[in-house]
């Protein structure tokens, strides 16, 4: 994502959209940050399901096993691993 400078030869209303575009684009950036593998994702850092926030660590096999955040039913915070073939989100929803 790139970043441009306001410029003097603008018009008051340019300069505020362009600072518009630019805080969107970076708002977008902070709702989701996924990290793939080849089975799937590897990590996804923020929003990861519905209204709910965290870090969830998957297995080498695409299966969600960490979850470090709110709890997908009631948005409790909190850090949890799930046994060896048991989805973290479907366990606690």
């Amino acid at each position: 994502m790139a970043f441009r400078p306001l410029s003097k030869s603008n018009s008051y209303g340019q300069n505020i959209g362009q600072t518009n575009d630019m805080l969107r684009k970076l708002n977008k950036e902070q709702v989701v940050k996924t990290f793939k593998q080849s089975a799937g994702n590897a990590i996804v850092s923020g929003k990861y399901a519905e209204g709910k926030y965290g870090q969830v660590f998957y297995d080498t096999t695409g299966l969600a096993r960490i979850l470090i955040g709110q709890a997908p039913d009631d948005g409790r915070p909190g850090i949890w691993i799930s046994a060896d073939g048991i989805d973290v989100i479907d366990e606690l929803s």
